[in-house]
């Protein structure tokens, strides 16, 4: 199934870090910077599509951002970074999830991993000379370095949060923009995040599992097997590391131009509980039951 979420064309350090910037390069330009706002995204509010890439509605169409989750306990709220400066030629957009309701140490651990992560992602259109900017200027008047960066829950329970985040970003003169997405899994008790290895028996084979089973199936969507980059799904932990609980199974992600041609886009393949069922460890998949609208 191919995931190409995107919210189209992260954090109030980073949003300092840019003032910061921006001020020093307009000691040796007489530019002003342009406003720059960090907010809450206000329900039903979405960014408008840029660049003609398509769009998930999971993404957009949803009336409200907020999820409920826990029994009610706790709530997934979006923060929305929005930076954006015409005269120092960058364009920000990042969503991400806080949780609120808890004020416990692993809450606050989960809630500074997100906006971390968040912050990570835009740091480097902020960071760019003035002699970069004006040589980006003259060879490509008017456009962008561009970030954009979006989520979705994908489950959330009693003791698990599992998020999905997808985006892209575009450095001036290069030929098309980056995609990529991460996941995220968290154990909600600990505030600690899940490795793969996590869930299974020791000694169960899983990574091989998991190999066989994505590339039969993605051998099935090429429909030529010898299209596959199946060094990319060879039984190594390292290339399984982009995964995510579903309503259904484990969803594997492959960002563009690691599984086909970049022009194919992104790949997924979620494995269904069931096939997976033999090698869970004790436990799993019961923590996965859902329990968000």
């Amino acid at each position: 199934m191919k995931r190409f979420a995107l919210s189209l064309i992260g954090s109030f350090l980073a949003f300092t870090a840019g003032l910061v910037t921006a001020s020093s390069w307009n000691l040796m330009q007489p530019v002003v910077a342009d406003p720059v706002v960090v907010e809450r995204c206000p329900p039903g509010q979405q960014s408008s599509p840029q660049i003609g890439v398509a769009i998930n509605p999971a993404l957009t169409e949803a009336p409200d951002r907020e999820y409920h989750f826990a029994q009610g306990r706790l709530k997934l709220v979006p923060e929305n970074v929005r930076l954006k400066s015409d005269s120092l030629h960058y364009d920000i957009d990042v969503k991400y999830p806080q949780i609120v309701g808890a004020d416990t140490p692993g809450i606050r651990k989960i809630n500074q991993h997100l906006k971390a992560l968040a912050t990570a992602k835009y740091q480097w259109p902020l960071n760019e000379s003035p002699e970069d900017i004006r040589k980006d200027q003259e060879r490509l008047p008017g456009t962008y370095n561009s970030v954009n960066f979006d989520y979705e829950l994908s489950v959330a329970t009693d003791s698990f949060l599992s998020i999905f985040f997808t985006g892209y970003s575009y450095g001036v003169g290069a030929a098309h923009a980056v995609q990529e997405s991460e996941s995220l899994n968290y154990d909600l008790a600990s505030g600690s995040e899940l490795k793969l290895a996590d869930l299974f028996k020791s000694g169960s084979k899983y990574l091989e599992f998991i190999s066989e089973y994505c590339i039969e199936q993605l051998s099935a969507t090429a429909g030529v097997p010898d299209r596959l980059n199946k060094g990319r799904l060879a039984p190594a932990a390292k290339n399984f590391e982009n995964w995510h609980i579903t309503t259904g199974g484990i969803s594997f992600n492959f960002d563009a131009c690691e599984i086909f041609a970049c022009a194919e886009g992104d790949q997924s393949v979620e494995i269904p509980f069931s096939d997976l069922r033999p090698l869970f460890a004790p436990g799993i998949p019961g923590k996965f039951n859902i329990t968000y609208p």
